[in-house]
């Protein structure tokens, strides 16, 4: 399947908008390396009701739950940082991305 180009606020829309549902996407890390993650949003696992000590949105970041990523107690999946300014690829419902 060849792969459409998006935006960066049109990638953006499609992940809010995924309702939950599993999407690949790859992206820049605040040190320059590429991190690929298998990703939902709305995610209610291992949620105890804390709070980060800062806001992600100030800093134009969107809080996804990696599926593959392994946890501090060593169980499968992880809440990430993702800045979605740094998108490349994304891969949601069948359809790849690349994203401009």
């Amino acid at each position: 399947m060849k792969s459409v180009k998006i935006g960066k606020v049109k990638a953006l829309e499609l992940i809010k908008n995924s309702d939950g549902k599993v999407f690949g996407v790859k992206f820049l890390k605040k040190d320059g390396s590429v991190r690929t993650m298998c990703a939902r949003l709305k995610v209610k696992k291992n949620i105890k009701g804390v709070g980060m000590r800062y806001d992600p949105k100030e800093l134009g970041y969107l809080t996804v739950f990696d599926m593959n990523a392994i946890d501090k107690d060593g169980s499968k999946g992880a809440y990430r940082q993702m800045d979605p300014r740094t998108v490349k690829h994304l891969s949601l419902e069948g359809q790849e991305y690349e994203v401009k």
